[in-house]
């Protein structure tokens, strides 16, 4: 006879209990509410057998075979590709400048070959004067271009001053009221004579400047402009010197005795 049954038969308190519910309790060795409080709710109950979705689930630190982990992206910039097939890996950001290639058959960081260009600032043409400082000395050369320019009516001297000087020691290039672009000393001069149109910003022009960074030699510039007047279109080609050993660390666009509306500067480091 068993325990149950003889529970089921001790006494009238226990008739409405029987002998097979009384064999569920079988074997039990503490409380079992206690038992019941113990165990984690349905509800939150994970069973990481066979196929699994995980929902709004957090996971610590994994780590999981055969699976891209938090490790390969522990830096802000980092990169994951194969090294191998299947086999997942980490690229660390380059530095400043560089650009990703390929080396060995896997990606990678290098520095610019020669003749690369990098836009190093986007600038809004405003007032009498634009300023770009602070320009990065990494370069072989510079490239200023100023394009859809637009200013106040009147004749206007539009230049580019790399280092914003206006002495006589650096040669400016200047756009007269001809729409002419010039290389010279200083200020050139305006006249009021059919000036450059002031609306439509199809006044455009470039410069560039070599060995910028250069503190030994003087520095040898090329320029290229596009123009409109009242009564012409055209352009002018040319170049010319700074005469000075100090780097080009700034450029300042300037339109006199005018201002600009529109337009914007851009420069570019060239390798």
């Amino acid at each position: 006879m068993t325990k149950a049954r003889d529970l089921a038969n001790a006494g009238t308190a226990l008739g409405a209990v029987s002998a097979t519910e009384l064999a569920f309790v079988d074997g039990v060795t503490s409380a079992i509410q206690t038992q019941i409080d113990a165990k984690a709710p349905s509800s939150t109950a994970v069973t990481l057998t066979g196929t699994q979705t995980l929902t709004n689930k957090t996971l610590t630190s994994p780590v999981i075979a055969s699976v891209v982990n938090n490790t390969l992206t522990s830096t802000t910039g980092d990169m994951i590709y194969a090294s191998a097939a299947n086999t997942p890996a980490r690229l660390g950001i380059g530095s400043s400048a560089q650009v990703l290639t390929v080396a060995g058959g896997i990606p990678s960081w290098a520095t610019a070959s020669a003749g690369g260009m990098t836009l190093l600032s986007t600038t809004t043409l405003s007032g009498t004067t634009t300023t770009v400082t602070s320009i990065d000395q990494t370069y072989t050369d510079l490239m200023i271009v100023v394009s859809g320019a637009v200013f106040t009516s009147g004749a206007n001297d539009i230049k580019i001053q790399p280092n914003g000087s206006g002495t006589t020691s650096w040669l400016s290039m200047s756009q007269d009221d001809q729409g002419t672009l010039n290389v010279a000393h200083a200020d050139y001069p305006t006249n009021g004579t059919n000036p450059p149109k002031h609306t439509g910003g199809e006044n455009v022009f470039y410069c560039l400047v070599k060995n910028y960074a250069n503190t030994s030699y003087v520095k040898p510039i090329q320029f290229t402009t596009g123009y409109i007047t009242a009564i012409s279109i055209g352009s002018t080609n040319g170049g010319g010197y700074l005469r000075t050993t100090s780097a080009v660390t700034s450029v300042a666009v300037t339109v006199t005795p005018r201002s600009f509306t529109a337009g914007q500067m851009l420069i570019y480091g060239v390798k």
